[in-house]
């Protein structure tokens, strides 16, 4: 197989032969997939995919086209330098376009081995059709409200990349993933609820498939016979599954392109209090066996862990190249992209809550009169520029400091920065869904209606 370090360099060689006074890019990747899924205990499909592509970047008088294409063949690759070259003319120059210049290495040794399985693709799929009906089967049988395992699939996938630079950059990187996932329905007289459940991890030893099944059952069946709650202002608890939603919509603030922009309701606050002091929000790339793990980003710059808010006060935005120029600062490695196909922009890695000192429990048995959110519904639709937003929730009442009866077609509306700022505990109970992670916390009021 041919070694992606090797071509990037060579054709990075040829490409400065062509145009001396031209810099360039390449980002080459390749990986594969495959992955198993039953529909109500039955064999729906198997996919197995592989891909590989290159994109680049080339940098001539302020002007910095891009193109890119499948495959990785050392011709293919000249072609797309001269289908780059061949746009640079009618593109305006922005000084700020930039590559940037290789940095030390930090090689950890200890984050590769937790990135990566050398026992994925190899066992059969239909050993883990097995093992996806019979956690199915079992979670099933706990509760008689429980009327099908809709949904249940595994998947595995791993690639590498590698990104080289005619200033000298060069870097690689490897990973791996593996996820499994059910989709429950309940069932009480007329009321059906669904309930979905993931997990995944760079390695195959961490996943528990019956765990995950009881979660998509137990999250359909603890809301059968939900109420409205009565509009009022309360505390709000977020579970980690909730929570997502939540973390999602604050990464997406602090990326700078956002900010720049005016789309961001974080623009201008850099250094500026938009929390309370338990509102700590960290991003690491060099976390142990992390989704987002990488020793690079995708510019190749090596990563390292940051505060992007830090006791509620803005810390740091999450910088590529181009927009640390614009800020006329030093970027921070947080570069990301889609695949091949895209260009490089800001992005998180490993986004979490940092955790508290207090139990979950506590933090329930500390709580009066409030809600537990167990499902977000529209999140997506909040307004990134003011912050607003108004959702669909479903969850727990909670009531003297107890979980209470199920609660459904109910509201929260406020904003973010209200949020944060109304942050009153946290629990220690940190928990990843993919790249995004946050522990049980507790907002101290919220309108619900």
């Amino acid at each position: 197989m041919m070694d992606l370090a090797e071509l990037a360099c060579s054709s990075l060689d040829w490409i400065r032969g062509q145009d001396p006074g031209v810099e360039a890019e390449l980002y080459l990747a390749r990986g594969e997939e495959r992955g198993i899924e039953l529909r109500e205990g039955r064999l729906d499909h198997i996919q197995h995919a592989a891909s590989e592509g290159a994109g680049l970047r080339v940098l001539a008088g302020g002007r910095m086209g891009f193109a890119w294409s499948g495959g990785l063949g050392v011709e293919g690759l000249r072609d797309l330098y001269r289908k780059v070259r061949e746009q640079m003319g009618s593109l305006e120059p922005d000084p700020c376009k930039d590559f940037p210049s290789p940095e030390p290495a930090r090689p950890d040794p200890v984050l590769a081995a937790s990135l990566w399985d050398e026992g994925l693709f190899t066992a059969p799929l239909a050993a883990c059709q097995d093992r996806l009906q019979a956690a199915a089967a079992s979670a099933m049988s706990q509760d008689r409200r429980l009327g099908a395992m809709l949904r249940a699939g595994y998947g595995e996938a791993r690639g590498e990349a590698v990104v080289a630079n005619t200033r000298g950059v060069l870097a690689r990187d490897r990973g791996a993933s593996v996820s499994v996932g059910f989709s429950a329905l309940a069932r009480e007289g007329g009321e059906i609820q669904l309930g979905s459940a993931f997990q995944s991890a760079c390695q195959a030893a961490p996943l528990d498939f019956d765990r995950t099944a009881a979660q998509a059952c137990g999250r359909a069946a603890q809301l059968l016979g939900g109420r409205k709650l009565a509009g009022a202002e309360r505390a709000v608890i977020f579970d980690p599954w909730a929570a997502g939603d939540i973390l999602d919509l604050v990464c997406d603030l602090l990326c700078a392109d956002q900010v720049q922009r005016g789309k961001s309701a974080l623009a201008g606050a850099m250094g500026r209090q938009v929390g309370s002091s338990l509102a700590t929000f960290r991003d690491d790339p060099r976390r142990l066996g992390g989704l987002g793990s990488c020793h690079h980003d995708d510019e190749g710059c090596p990563t390292s862990a940051k505060a992007l808010i830090e006791g509620g006060v803005v810390r740091d935005y999450f910088y590529d190249t181009y927009t640390a120029r614009k800020d006329r600062r030093p970027g921070n490695a947080s570069a990301g992209r889609g695949s091949y196909k895209g260009l490089p922009g800001p992005m998180h890695s490993n986004f979490y809550l940092a955790p508290g000192i207090v139990s979950r429990e506590s933090l329930i048995t500390d709580t009066q009169d409030g809600l537990l959110v167990l499902e977000i519904m529209g999140m997506h639709m909040a307004d990134p520029i003011t912050g607003d937003f108004s959702v669909g929730v479903s969850g727990l009442a909670v009531e003297q400091g107890r979980l209470g009866p199920p609660v459904k077609k109910t509201m929260i509306s406020g904003n973010i920065l209200e949020l944060l700022t109304r942050i009153d505990a946290v629990a220690d109970d940190l928990t990843f869904y993919g790249s995004l992670g946050a522990p049980t916390f507790r907002v101290a009021r919220m309108d619900v209606a």
